[in-house]
């Protein structure tokens, strides 16, 4: 699936950094726990835009190098 895999610290935090040169309001980035490690999860202020959204899902999947299966195994979400 991915070919350079890093770990979960280094991979939030170049997420994170990603997310925000590009102007785009993180709430907070994660990995999931148990049976879903391997998931990244970004979290986005409530009203931000579907096109915002769809924008942070491709910035992480650029940074990390992710693909395939389930989207590279990222998902996007909105929360106040």
């Amino acid at each position: 699936m991915r070919e350079n895999i890093m770990n979960h610290t280094t991979e939030t935090a170049i997420v994170k950094r990603a997310l925000r040169a590009a102007g785009i309001p993180v709430l907070r980035v994660k990995h999931g726990t148990g049976t879903a490690c391997e998931w990244l999860k970004v979290y986005l202020p409530s009203n931000t835009a579907r096109e915002v959204e769809r924008r942070a899902y491709t910035i992480a999947q650029t940074v990390t190098g992710r693909h395939g299966e389930h989207d590279g195994r990222i998902n996007v979400f909105t929360q106040d």
